[in-house]
């Protein structure tokens, strides 16, 4: 049996493999030729890093990175990064706040009377504001408004409430209420200063700005500064007829006087104190930022206030109320901001006393026509003489007139006598409002020396003025008793403006 054996050479297969080969590349271009005729772009030239897949992948990292580290440093920046000022309760705990049985407090009774007490509503067309509505499209409306007045009653507040606030609600069927007014439009004040009746009621008084220039000395020595309140009408008519028994000692109209026949003030003694003051307080010390000890003196306390023991032994009766003395900050304001420090840290300031234009060239007319060799004749008048003269000429006179015709001295702060916990006497025949005299003395057993004096319109020289204040040229003659009267202020009582 015989097998037959195909012989097949390498350059046959060799041949084969090309020719293959060379109908596959034609069927591809065929193929090619056939399916698009568009020529794809050459992108040989372009590195692998600019590659679409390349490029999705660096954004990727880019974000990925800016997650992991820009955002937890972003997060640490709202933290560490200043508060505005809107937020700034914000750093500070929570105000404290009451319990439960406290926030009740409406519900707690009040010895029958109101907690909260609220004017009526007015019925009468006067009482009432329209002006509201007059700009409404060029056409006046009905609407209206009017002022209520809030007084609280409420002593259980005292050591749990810090601040009291006014909110007015007002409804029409009591069951939907409607906020109308609340602190924003409060006054005097956004809030109540007191909680009840008793320690709201207090009466104030401003001195005058100087004292009068014979008081001086209490300026620059120890000094016992004394408040003293008085209701009844027969003890403030006692108190003026000792006035009147020493108006040679006014001190104001004797300035530039010799002063030789002048008679001493002897001013009041602790007996006179008890017959016509009712209520005392007062300070001590050293005034005129000095530093001196002040403790070691004799009926002085830690705080720079006379011993109320002291001074409630002096009275005939037990004292009704409370009265202090505290200092005005600036004498030439008009409103009286007082300090807080004690009587030896008060600043005291210069005052000075004016002559009058007319007494003054009355004055240097009767020097001009004295005769030579004569002192000039005080009491000599010339009627039918113009004394007006000129001015400018005048005042190149002589250098002696304008120290003969103004004093200057130190003077002790502005005062503000607060009476509280008031209790008027039970009696018909009293003031409508209590009067105060501020008095002085170097000791605590007196003499008491008054330190202002009424305003007198005849006399030849204006009132005492700070350095700092023109003088006033009109003034007009009013009674002690009316000088030294007290308001009262309510400062458990707001009005409400919505």
């Amino acid at each position: 049996m015989s097998r037959d054996y195909a012989t097949v050479s390498p350059t046959d297969a060799d041949h084969d493999t090309d020719e293959s080969g060379t109908d596959q590349m034609a069927s591809d271009e065929h193929s090619s030729s056939t399916g698009s005729r568009v020529k794809g772009p050459d992108t040989h030239w372009m590195p692998v890093c600019c590659t679409a897949a390349c490029i999705c992948h660096l954004c990727y990292i880019f974000f990925f990175l800016a997650y992991v580290v820009i955002f937890p440093l972003w997060c640490k920046w709202l933290l560490t990064a200043p508060m505005p000022f809107t937020y700034w309760g914000q750093e500070y705990p929570d105000f404290p706040r009451m319990t439960l049985l406290q926030s009740q407090t409406a519900q707690i009774p009040n010895n029958n009377q109101p907690q909260i007490e609220i004017s009526p509503i007015p019925t009468t067309r006067t009482s009432c504001n329209y002006s509201c509505s007059r700009d409404l499209h060029g056409y006046g409306t009905s609407e209206m408004n009017f002022e209520v007045s809030m007084r609280l009653n409420k002593p259980d507040l005292a050591g749990s409430a810090h601040s009291i606030y006014p909110v007015l609600l007002a409804s029409e069927d009591f069951e939907h209420w409607m906020l109308v007014a609340d602190r924003r439009d409060s006054s005097p004040t956004v809030f109540f200063d007191q909680v009840s009746d008793v320690s709201g009621r207090a009466y104030t008084s401003v001195q005058d700005r100087c004292i009068k220039p014979k008081a001086n000395s209490f300026s620059r020595e120890k000094t016992f500064i004394l408040a003293c309140v008085s209701w009844k009408p027969e003890k403030a008519k006692a108190e003026d007829e000792d006035e009147d028994e020493d108006d040679d000692m006014t001190g104001v109209d004797e300035v530039g006087d010799d002063g030789e026949d002048e008679e001493e003030d002897k001013g009041w003694t602790n007996e006179d104190l008890a017959e016509h003051c009712q209520v005392l307080g007062g300070v001590c010390g050293w005034p005129c930022n000095s530093d001196m000890p002040f403790m070691s003196i004799p009926g002085c306390t830690a705080s720079g206030r006379i011993d109320q023991a002291t001074l409630d032994a002096m009275l005939s009766e037990t004292p009704r109320g409370n009265v202090t003395i505290e200092a005005c900050s600036n004498a030439a304001s008009e409103e009286c901001v007082t300090s807080v420090e004690p009587m030896t840290q008060w600043k005291c300031h210069n005052c000075v006393v004016r002559e009058r234009d007319e007494r003054r060239r009355l004055r240097r007319l009767r020097r001009r026509l004295a005769p030579a060799g004569l002192p000039s004749l005080p009491g000599a008048t010339l009627p039918g003489m113009d004394l007006g003269g000129d001015d400018d000429e005048e005042e190149d006179e002589d250098e002696d007139d304008d120290e003969e015709g103004e004093v200057q001295y130190r003077s002790l702060p502005r005062f503000l006598a607060k009476y509280t916990n008031a209790k008027p006497p039970k009696d018909l025949d009293i003031l409508s409002s209590p009067r105060v005299h501020i008095l002085a003395s170097h000791s605590i057993e007196g003499p008491w020396q008054k330190l202002y004096d009424p305003i007198d319109p005849e006399s030849d020289y204006l009132p005492p003025t700070p350095v700092s204040m023109p003088a006033a040229q009109d003034t007009y003659k009013v009674s002690e008793e009316e000088v030294r009267s007290m308001t009262l202020e309510a400062s458990n009582k707001l009005t409400l403006s919505p």
